[in-house]
C-alpha cells in the first residue's frame, strides 16, 4: 500500500522552480540535488522525501512543465484554425510565445524528449506514456480541424486522422535523432527547422504530390 507523503506548498513550489532551472540550465545527467536544495532553500533530505530520487523530482517537473505549456498554449489557440497548416504556424506562434515567457519550462521539455534516450529506463518508460497521452489529445485537436476541411467523399475520415499523428511521429523522431546529434537545443529558435519541416509535411498532406493533370 502506497504511502501518502503530505507536502508543504510553499515548500512544493520552492523545489519544483529551483529544479526546473538547474535541469534546464545543467540537464538531467549533470544536475545536483545540493545545488537544488540550495536554491530552493530545503533540505536535501526533504527533497528524496518529497520525490524519493532524483528522477522523481525531474518527472515532476516534466509534468508541471507540460501542464504549463498545456494550458497557456490552448489559451493561446482558441479558435480551431481551417486547416493542418494554418495549425502548425499557430501553434508554433503559441510555443515561441510560450517559449519567451518560460524559458526555463520549454527548455526542460525539449531536453526531456530530445535526449530521451540519454535518461534511466524508468524515466524513458514515463515520458513515453506522457506522450502518449499528449498524441491523444492532439489527435482530438487534429479531428477538430478536418471538421473545418472538405475532404474528398471518397476518403476514409479514420485513416486521414491516423496519417496526420503518423507524420506527427515521424517530425517528433526527427527532432530526436538532431538532438541526439547536436545536443543544446532550448529555444524555439534553436528548433526553427522542424516547424518548417512540420509546416511542409502538413502543406504535401493537404495538397498531394502528383502533378496535376489539368
Amino acid at each position: 500500500m502506497a504511502v501518502t507523503v503530505l507536502k508543504d506548498p510553499k515548500k512544493v513550489t520552492r523545489m519544483l522552480k529551483a529544479a526546473t532551472q538547474v535541469f534546464a540550465d545543467d540537464g538531467y545527467q549533470r544536475a545536483k540535488t545540493d545545488q537544488i536544495a540550495i536554491k530552493a532553500q530545503v533540505s536535501k533530505g526533504l527533497i528524496f522525501h518529497y520525490y524519493g530520487s532524483k528522477a522523481g523530482l525531474y518527472l515532476a517537473v516534466v509534468k508541471a512543465a507540460m501542464a504549463t505549456i498545456t494550458a497557456n498554449v490552448s489559451q493561446q489557440a482558441l479558435a480551431v484554425p481551417p486547416d493542418l497548416v494554418t495549425l502548425v504556424v499557430q501553434s508554433t506562434q503559441a510555443k515561441a510565445a510560450f517559449g519567451q515567457q518560460y524559458p526555463n519550462e520549454f527548455a526542460v521539455m525539449m531536453q526531456a524528449y530530445g535526449d530521451a534516450k540519454k535518461l534511466p529506463g524508468p524515466i524513458q518508460n514515463q515520458l513515453m506514456t506522457m506522450y502518449q497521452q499528449a498524441v491523444q489529445g492532439l489527435r482530438q485537436q487534429f479531428d477538430q480541424v478536418l471538421d473545418q476541411m472538405s475532404l474528398r467523399p471518397d476518403v476514409d475520415r479514420e485513416l486521414v486522422l491516423n496519417l496526420v499523428v503518423g507524420v506527427y511521429n515521424q517530425l517528433f523522431a526527427e527532432f530526436q535523432a538532431e538532438q541526439s546529434q547536436h545536443a543544446g537545443m532550448k529555444t524555439m529558435s534553436d528548433a526553427d527547422w522542424i516547424v518548417k519541416r512540420a509546416r511542409a509535411y502538413m502543406e504535401i498532406l493537404q495538397s498531394g504530390f502528383v502533378k496535376s493533370l489539368t
